[in-house]
């Protein structure tokens, strides 16, 4: 028995125009925000995961003068099922292999076209990466601004960590926002054909 279906990895006509035409829109902006730029490259992550059937969330690792090291994205459903492929863990996964000591993320900054989930956002702790920045925020619902506290050895371990929204355009946010949503309905109904 399969654990994906066979189309696992590929996503209708209109969720694909969708994401086109919100590629274009992020290719044409011209925002003068600080973080713009570097928000532009996390939702192009982003559309990119999404035309390959995964989540819309995009990730880039940036060294501590700003220069761009990783830019990854969500890779659960394809190429293949892996649970723990959030765009946040692949990136950390990238940077972490190569080095053989796992890398020292001080001074560093994580930028995300969604705020981190949970799960995510304990890899984040854990990994060290000083500064973590969203693009969009997943309001009530992420591993920052969500209902759950962090248990109190991870939020010791976190003091010393900044985690907060991008500044950047509010039409990349939205952006951002409509990449995830356009995708995230395909992706849930593609796990779920993993249970039956």
């Amino acid at each position: 028995m399969s654990l994906l279906p066979d189309d696992a990895g590929t996503i209708p006509d209109e969720m694909k125009q969708q994401l086109l035409d919100l590629r274009k829109r992020v290719e044409a902006f011209a925002g003068a925000r600080p973080h713009d730029a570097i928000a532009r490259e996390a939702i192009q992550e982003a559309i990119t995961g999404g035309l390959e059937g995964n989540s819309g969330v995009g990730c880039v690792i940036l060294d501590p003068g700003g220069q761009v090291l990783i830019t990854e994205r969500n890779r659960v459903l394809a190429p293949r099922f892996r649970s723990d492929l959030h765009a946040e863990m692949s990136a950390l996964n990238v940077y972490e292999g190569g080095h053989p000591d796992g890398g020292d993320l001080r001074g560093h900054t994580l930028v995300t076209s969604l705020e981190p989930c949970e799960m995510c956002t304990v890899r984040i702790i854990t990994s060290g990466v000083t500064t973590t920045l969203w693009v969009a925020s997943d309001i009530g619902k992420g591993g920052i601004t969500g209902p759950n506290t962090l248990a109190p050895h991870w939020a010791r371990l976190a003091q010393t960590q900044k985690f907060a929204q991008a500044d950047c355009s509010k039409e990349l946010s939205e952006i951002s926002l409509k990449v995830f949503t356009a995708t995230i309905g395909g992706v849930t109904e593609k796990m779920m054909a993993r249970r039956t």
